[in-house]
């Protein structure tokens, strides 16, 4: 039998109210329903990004579909549609509208009217977490294929898609053990009225956080690889006081440093007897006996021969290198086609390198795609009046705005 949070199929209960007689705070529970509301109002990036995620799915299952993470991703996206199946908000709306205004007598919903909300928030808590390990999962494969440049301009478009999904879940699973953690206390202060529609023995979880077991949330989604290096640990290191384990471990290193030192000192010492040897046996060092005093010069030779090594030194050294032509790189220098093409070739040429002269540094890959291609359109048309004034209008809407 499946769990309340987890059926598709369980039913809500009947909107019924009841007097409340003790003091309760009506607009610190609007309050907080409002919050609900403001934060699930605002998640249209999420959906868009829902979008993409369907669209390259639809686009890419051909030739990724026995990839270990495009499969992973496609279980993002069956969680994503669960996400927009669910429809949180029209059941947070009907309970606030079921709230009545401050005034002497107080009708309030009943307990089990909260119970199905806070089973609602349950259920969306887990979606986002179904999407934060399963975007994880798939991650790791398509930053896998980047690094190794197979497929790789089709990798980058899901990693960054993954990487977005993940964040804007992340968010979210935040916010939901804050919600639940201020409603749930308003559980005993609601009274039952009709039949159960929850089963026997079930109760809801007290701290959300730790039923989600958010504490090792970096831990989901880790692969356990079968090639793991074996490291054997002396168990006389953990042996003492724990303030001893420092000095050793200190130890320990430091003396598997000095064995590695003395094998290193035995190799050199089995190289020895070969020098000792040669050391038998030395080589006769020549004796000088004649030394040589030179050839006395006049002071006019002296002076001819210095002349004729400047000269020659002279004569040696290479010209100067002509001074590096600087190019300059402006788009205000525009006026036809042709310069417009030169503009594109440069730009292209210094994104390549990373240079700092490129003019389209701050733009994305996509980004720089578009301008170009909006460019090069403007380049092939026949007539060329005012090409200055539309490089410049498409300049301004697809760079200067992104900065």
């Amino acid at each position: 039998m499946l769990e309340p949070w987890n059926s598709a199929t369980l039913l809500p209960p009947p909107v019924n109210l009841f007097l409340c007689v003790t003091k309760f705070d009506v607009s610190a529970l609007k309050h907080v329903f409002n919050n609900i509301i403001k934060v699930l109002s605002k998640q249209s990036p999420l959906h868009k990004e829902s979008a993409i995620c369907s669209r390259f799915l639809y686009k890419y299952d051909k030739k990724f579909r026995n990839d270990i993470g495009y499969r992973n991703f496609r279980k993002v996206n069956t969680a994503l549609k669960k996400y927009l199946a669910l429809n949180l908000m029209k059941d947070i709306e009907n309970f606030l509208f079921a709230l009545p205004s401050e005034g002497d007598d107080l009708y309030l919903p009943t307990r089990q009217m909260l119970e199905f909300v806070l089973l609602r928030i349950m259920t969306f808590s887990k979606i986002m977490l179904r999407v934060c390990v399963c975007s994880k999962q798939a991650a790791v494969f398509y930053l896998d294929r980047i690094k190794r440049g197979e497929s790789h301009w089709m990798s980058l478009l899901p990693y960054a898609l993954l990487s977005r999904l993940w964040s804007m879940s992340m968010v979210l699973l935040q916010h939901t053990t804050t919600w639940y953690s201020n409603l749930y206390p308003y559980l005993n202060k609601l009274q039952v009225k009709g039949v159960h529609f929850l089963p026997e023995n079930y109760n809801l979880p007290e701290d959300l956080e730790q039923w989600l077991d958010l504490k090792n949330i970096d831990e989901f989604g880790r692969f356990e690889w079968a090639q793991k290096k074996l490291v054997d640990i002396d168990d006389t290191l953990i042996d003492g006081d724990d303030n001893d384990l420092f000095d050793n471990i200190l130890g320990y290193v430091n003396q598997n440093n000095e064995d590695q030192a003395e094998s290193d000192h035995e190799e050199d010492i089995k190289s020895l007897p070969l020098l000792e040897k040669n050391q038998e046996n030395p080589l006769p060092v020549p004796t000088v006996t004649k030394i040589d005093h030179g050839v006395v010069l006049s002071r006019e030779s002296f002076k001819t021969l210095l002349n004729s090594n400047k000269s020659f030194v002279k004569d040696k050294i290479p010209p100067p290198a002509p001074p590096v032509k600087v190019i300059e790189h402006s788009y205000e220098k525009i006026t036809n086609s042709s310069s417009l093409r030169k503009f594109i070739e440069m730009e292209e040429k210094f994104r390549n390198e990373c240079d700092s002269k490129s003019l389209t540094s701050h733009m994305s890959l996509m980004q720089w795609h578009a301008l170009k291609n909006a460019l090069l359109k403007l380049c092939d048309k026949v007539t060329n009046r005012k090409i200055d004034k539309k490089f410049h209008k498409i300049w301004k809407q697809k760079c200067l705005d992104y900065m």
